[in-house]
């Protein structure tokens, strides 16, 4: 009797795992285009991100589709602030990604990514939130000085069939 109630026991602490959300903002997320406002950003016509969130590091696999053609993109994001120097033809819509950073703030991640698009160099902050249902994705984008809205990208989250 007493094995069975230990078998029990164990079993029933695997349950509340059960039914929970993923860790942090692991899931697969689809661009919501007409939640997002994308004010100075290029839109694109189409976004998944898959994002597997391990606490000290993050991957985002982004599948865009830009001017007709689709763009494949993974990034490896360690969430202590350190800076990534990205392979050459890192292109993310019309964009060369050439750094990324990535720090927690609380429950918010801010995402730093060095650009250049053309000539011009120059720094992108994303704020990334999840709301309160854990339901939506908001990478809200930022000016260099982090004082002004550029955009705001929405994802809703996507739910796996059954």
């Amino acid at each position: 009797m007493k094995s069975v109630l230990i078998v029990l026991f164990v079993a029933c602490l695997g349950l509340p795992a059960l039914g929970r959300e993923p860790a942090g903002f692991s899931g697969t997320w689809r661009l919501d285009e007409g939640e997002s406002d994308y004010r100075d950003l290029q839109e694109p016509e189409a976004r998944t991100d898959t994002i597997i969130d391990r606490g000290e590091r993050i991957t985002d696999v982004i599948v865009a589709t830009a001017r007709g053609r689709v763009q494949h993109l993974t990034l490896e994001l360690p969430t202590d602030g350190r800076v990534v120097t990205l392979p050459e033809r890192t292109v993310l819509g019309t964009s060369t990604l050439r750094t990324v950073a990535a720090r927690r703030e609380g429950p918010v991640l801010v995402v730093t990514h060095g650009v250049r698009t053309g000539d011009t160099a120059r720094v992108v902050v994303t704020r990334w939130a999840l709301s309160a249902d854990r339901a939506r994705l908001v990478m809200t984008v930022l000016s260099e000085d982090g004082r002004r809205v550029v955009g705001m990208l929405v994802f809703g989250r996507v739910m796996k069939s059954r």
